[in-house]
């Protein structure tokens, strides 16, 4: 199947919200950014991403245990990574070095592949993997210290791997209505209307929307109506608004090559922020900081827009998602192989 540009395009926008949160600035940008729902559209967009995943495997004609194979090594390879660069970025930089937002959201991913493998690919099966984290969460109080890691901050795998989920849900339901170039208007009237509802409630329930509200059922209910709804619609505006693709182009480009944009940009924040940081950030009144900061984000966007399109021609070699697709590939080939020599002995 064809890739689809909204996909690629809510990938950026995700992947640019993340970065935003890291800019350091004397004005905690980072403190008002745990207020939106960037981590969570991140695990959401990467749900929606499998399940094309998945879909295209099909369309293939590849038997389910070799695409639940070449899951399974995607998500080896991702955790590899990822934690490498972790415990690397610990040793090399101790005094500053802060993954817990990637190193997280990654491990949150990774799960959600591996839980992939075992959950069928109907939508019944997957609404029970959406809310049992929220009860887990609500009713295992305590937590048992065996079981405290799913539950760490500032990301835990319980719930945050709902969002996941919610993504690969929202595509189930694109399939079953035959409409995977996402044109469907019904989808795009009902999130904006769930959305409206939800609104509506906390505002007359007076309830605050705090970054606490994400990892609490009605927060996540309202933030994954509102992420179906932005996919929805960019998906419906994708064929039917004459330029829009070219307005949205640096974001779907970013979006190509999110994983490696974002550990590119990290390592940046470890090797040069801190020294701008202490020249002239913290030197600017607040005005000229706000200044400073949306050039710094527009800059990196059309940046990483730029390199996507020269790295595009070589397929992304050695960047993150080269190394999930080739290494996946690899691995899969490589005991499909040796099972079907054991088998011929």
């Amino acid at each position: 199947m064809e890739r689809l540009p909204s996909v690629d395009v809510c990938r950026g926008i995700a992947v640019i919200g993340m970065v935003a949160g890291d800019i350091p600035t004397v004005m905690n940008i980072s403190n008002y950014y745990e207020f939106l729902f960037v981590p969570g559209f991140f695990l959401f967009i990467a749900g929606v991403s499998y399940e094309l995943f998945v879909i295209s495997r099909t369309e293939r004609q590849k038997n389910s245990t070799v695409r639940n194979l070449e899951t399974f090594w995607k998500a080896i390879i991702l955790l590899a990574i990822t934690q490498g660069i972790f415990f690397a970025g610990v040793l090399l930089f101790p005094s500053r070095f802060a993954m817990e937002f990637n190193s997280s959201l990654f491990l949150v991913i990774s799960v959600g592949y591996l839980l992939s493998i075992v959950i069928p690919g109907k939508l019944v099966y997957h609404v029970p993997f959406i809310i049992v984290p929220f009860i887990l969460v609500n009713y295992l109080n305590p937590v048992p210290t065996m079981f405290s890691f799913l539950f760490s901050d500032p990301f835990p795998l319980l719930p945050f791997v709902s969002y996941f989920f919610t993504g690969r849900a929202v595509m189930i339901v694109y399939e079953k209505m035959n409409d995977l170039p996402m044109k469907n208007r019904k989808i795009v009237i009902f999130s904006a209307v769930f959305v409206a509802i939800m609104a509506l409630g906390f505002w007359l329930s007076e309830i605050p929307i705090t970054g606490a509200a994400r990892t609490e059922f009605p927060g996540f209910l309202l933030l994954a109506g509102l992420m179906t709804c932005i996919l929805s619609v960019l998906s419906f505006c994708h064929a039917r608004i004459k330029g829009f693709d070219f307005f949205l182009s640096p974001f779907e480009r970013t979006g190509r090559i999110a994983f490696s944009a974002y550990y590119a940009f990290y390592a940046l924040e470890l090797l040069l922020f801190p020294y701008l940081n202490r020249i002239f950030i913290k030197n600017l009144d607040p005005d000229a900081q706000m200044t400073v900061y949306c050039l710094s984000i527009i800059s990196i966007l059309f940046l990483t827009a730029g390199i996507e399109k020269i790295w595009r021609k070589s397929g992304y070699l050695f960047g993150l998602e080269w190394a999930l697709r080739s290494g996946s590939a690899f691995f899969t080939k490589f005991f499909v192989r040796v099972s079907d020599l054991k088998t011929r002995t």
